[in-house]
């Protein structure tokens, strides 16, 4: 299932008539390698989240929990489990005893500011639970929406030069670069810092 693109646009930037559906299976595993791809490169998702989901986690400091992208506020409930059986058992309140960081989203971390900490055990057992509406937006940015697309396409038409080359002027052969600049340049400000 294509989240980034669609089978649609990719054929329409192929050239190919929407009627034929003769490489619709090819263009269709293409666009999901693209789109994990991305995922790789930028160390995030951008899956528009249908729905809010709780996930749990260890503090990464006495007063902060490092996340994934949040792509909104409304609906982020935090809870935390004080008698460390993997229970969450006290839920906090929003503003007075917690808030994410940042001044928009996606937002990657809640913080504590009642002067508590969060619990942390020598169990090491996960002691707060977050849920939220996980991913980068609530809409995909259009930048990732090109990359997909033009990469898409790039993996698609890889079939034709399986050996990394590809004719050019008077049948020299070229040999086609392994990181396409412009997906490289729509998608560098959503690379996470430091990854790799």
């Amino acid at each position: 299932m294509a989240d980034y693109t669609s089978l649609a646009v990719v054929k329409e930037y192929l050239g190919i008539p929407s009627g034929t559906t003769s490489e619709d299976t090819a263009i269709t595993a293409a666009i999901a390698a693209a789109e994990a791809e991305i995922d790789q490169y930028t160390g995030r998702t951008f899956v528009v989240p249908s729905s809010a989901t709780a996930q749990v986690f260890n503090p990464a400091t006495n007063v902060d929990v490092e996340l994934p992208d949040i792509a909104k506020t409304a609906g982020v409930v935090v809870k935390i489990d004080t008698t460390d059986d993997g229970s969450y058992d006290t839920t906090l309140n929003l503003t007075s005893e917690w808030i994410l960081t940042g001044n928009s989203a996606p937002f990657r971390s809640v913080r504590r500011v009642d002067g508590s900490s969060f619990p942390r055990y020598l169990s090491a057992r996960p002691t707060v639970e977050v849920t939220a509406f996980w991913g980068y937006a609530m809409a995909v940015p259009k930048p990732v929406v090109q990359a997909a697309t033009v990469l898409g396409a790039r993996l698609y038409q890889r079939r034709s030069s399986p050996l990394g080359f590809q004719a050019g002027f008077e049948g020299d052969a070229v040999r086609i670069s392994r990181v396409d600049p412009d997906v490289k340049a729509l998608l560098g400000g959503y690379r996470l810092i430091g990854f790799a």
